[in-house]
């Protein structure tokens, strides 16, 4: 696996949880800092220049014309997200998931405050999958036991309980003895990608 910033591992990680692959700079982030992270990415093969089409982030103009960043195969396995299977099996598992999500939604309204909806589930049998199973767990899980099941480092680990929250998972941070915190999910959305 490719030795990656933690700059380089959010926006791989952004732009893995949207559903066209598209990269978005971190908020606050300057115009100089994207190019330069923008080009190391496009140069290890991470993600690839794509124009712009309406409605997609643009990340930076070139020539006057505005490029946007997508990710790649190779961007996904660097980070350990694995894509869905095939196209069709999208609509129905959409449907699914969206009914999921609206009784789950309903159910836990009075309860949470309104936040990000519950976006897409790991695929089965991926590390992705595995953090969220382990993750379940009710006494929670620590970062180390995640890293050491996963073989992945700790920032990468980290990234992905990130990539987590962004898909709409509640994970909880629970402090115990210092510098050893436990990690939970409250919720978990359907096992579908939406």
């Amino acid at each position: 696996m490719p030795k990656l910033t933690d700059n380089q591992l959010i926006v791989l990680t952004k732009a893995a949880a949207r559903d066209d692959g598209v990269a978005v700079a971190p908020h606050g982030m300057g115009k100089a800092a994207a190019a330069k992270i923008g080009s190391s990415l496009v140069a290890r093969k991470l993600m690839r220049e794509s124009r712009s089409k309406p409605g997609m982030p643009v990340w930076r103009e070139a020539e006057g014309k505005n490029i946007s960043l997508v990710i790649t195969r190779a961007g996904r396995d660097a980070i350990g997200v694995e894509e869905d299977t095939t196209p069709s099996d999208c609509s129905a598992r959409q449907a699914t998931c969206a009914s999921a999500v609206a009784k789950t939604q309903r159910a836990s309204a009075a309860v949470q405050p309104e936040g990000p909806s519950i976006g897409a589930a790991p695929r089965t049998g991926s590390k992705q999958a595995l953090i969220v199973d382990m993750l379940s767990k009710e006494q929670g899980v620590t970062i180390d036991a995640l890293i050491k099941a996963t073989g992945w480092l700790p920032h990468t680990t980290r990234a992905a309980l990130t990539g987590l929250r962004k898909r709409g998972f509640a994970v909880e941070r629970i402090p115990r003895a210092p510098g050893a915190s436990l990690y939970r999910i409250a919720n978990r959305p359907c096992p579908a990608r939406a």
